[in-house]
């Protein structure tokens, strides 16, 4: 076998490892945007029930002057 023969042999199970490594780091990107975007539905949601709920106590205390 020849110099270059070895040398491929030697460096390509590197080369799937990286290559392997970048696929999941695109994925572990990409799922994060995602629960990031989750994450903000939900504030939003729950900023907009806490609101509600102020209005509503506010109700109770008025009803009762």
């Amino acid at each position: 076998m020849n110099w270059l023969g070895i040398l491929a042999t030697v460096l390509a199970p590197g080369g799937l490892i990286a290559l392997l490594i970048e696929k999941t780091r695109r994925e572990n990107n990409r799922d994060h945007a995602r629960n990031s975007e989750v994450l903000q539905s939900i504030d939003r949601k729950v900023d907009k029930i806490d609101q509600r709920l102020d209005h509503h106590i506010e109700w109770h205390l008025d009803k009762e002057q």
